[in-house]
């Protein structure tokens, strides 16, 4: 449904977008994550044609909003609804907030009304129309913008950051307001989020941006499990991300040697391949060292080590160890407790190859 075809965007000398490359389907919650800085804002308002792009264009339904003119930009926005971090409010009544784009429509009067109780109701605020909109919480105010919007049932919704701001109860029900208004209007949405895990939640697709560019584009699973770079790798979560090269390849479980350690992980990359690797915290195990059981043959990856520091972190223990190569990894609290784990102390650590992933540099 959206197409985006090497979208460039300067401001003076700063190239904010270098050339972005993006497919939107229709009906499809598309959740853009990224360090700050890298244009996913300036992204949204190109598609919302509140900025014009240095070059590249955007299409929707095969319409290109850019390479002819701006004599269908009226209609084309119509189709496009967007919500900001901050959304503006104006002066008057919940009421009169919502009917704001209905009015633009030239609505009969009856519909208008009915569109906009319909969807106060939709959104969690039935009762709130006499209301004066600016003397609402945070939350409540996120709700009226989000009802201004959907009320005009816009083909695409833009969500630049809308839960930033507000608590986690109020998150709750806007992400329950995003996913009811795509599933009954099949709305495309496209949202930014620094908020990673909601991003896993609410993405049947997530692009992360970085450098002004999408630079890879996949499922939840496919972005948190199997990065393609070592920058995404460590944004989306890797706290033991390493360069090495492939010593061996045999029937694709390799060896990687990093410095001094070597590792096993699973790639079909060959002898002499220069690869970044990656393991998250929790594929790793502890075992003290005197009482390591063995099951070398097994596990494969089995590593000595210096316990250097311990961290908690909720529930969790986060022990750095010192294999030659720095590796945190997580305990319960019970298991730290009973163990007795203390920096200084030596230890093994162990991982099957399945749970590296390998990535060609």
């Amino acid at each position: 449904m959206i197409t985006i075809e090497d979208l460039k965007k300067d401001f003076g000398a700063t190239q904010v977008l270098r050339g972005v490359e993006l497919e939107v389907s229709e009906g499809e919650i598309y959740v853009i994550i990224g360090p700050s800085g890298q244009g996913k804002s300036t992204l949204l308002r190109i598609i919302d044609m509140l900025e014009v792009p240095t070059s590249g264009d955007v299409t929707i339904r095969d319409e290109s909003l850019y390479s002819h003119g701006d004599s269908r930009h009226q209609e084309i926005r119509k189709k496009i609804g967007m919500v900001f971090q901050n959304p503006a409010i104006f002066q008057g009544t919940v009421f009169e907030n919502v009917a704001y784009g209905l009015r633009f429509r030239k609505i009969s009067s009856g519909d208008l009304h009915e569109r906009v109780s319909q969807t106060l109701r939709e959104v969690g605020l039935e009762g709130y129309e006499k209301r004066v909109a600016r003397s609402l919480s945070g939350g409540e105010k996120q709700r009226v913008a989000f009802a201004r919007t959907m009320v005009t049932r816009p083909e695409i919704i833009l969500l630049d950051e809308p839960t930033s701001n507000i608590d986690p109860v109020t998150t709750e029900k806007i992400e329950e307001i995003i996913r009811y208004t795509r599933d009954t209007y099949n709305t495309t949405i496209i949202m930014n989020t620094h908020d990673m895990v909601q991003g896993q939640r609410m993405g049947d697709r997530i692009g992360v941006m970085m450098n002004g560019r999408i630079v890879q584009s996949g499922t939840p699973k496919e972005i948190f499990t199997l990065p393609v770079s070592g920058d995404v790798a460590r944004f989306v979560g890797f706290d033991n991300v390493f360069e090495g090269e492939i010593e061996r390849n045999d029937a694709g479980t390799a060896v990687i040697r990093s410095g001094t350690t070597e590792v096993y992980g699973e790639t079909p990359l060959p002898e002499g391949a220069l690869v970044t690797w990656c393991i998250r915290t929790e594929d790793m195990h502890l075992h003290m060292k005197e009482r390591f059981a063995g099951h070398t043959d097994r596990i494969r990856n089995h590593l000595h080590g210096t316990v250097t520091g311990i961290t908690l972190v909720g529930p969790k223990h986060h022990v750095m160890v010192d294999c030659g190569i720095p590796l945190e990894l997580v305990v319960g609290w019970r298991f730290a407790e009973r163990v007795k784990v203390k920096p200084g102390d030596p230890v093994r650590v162990s991982f099957h190859p399945e749970a590296v992933h390998v990535m060609a540099r």
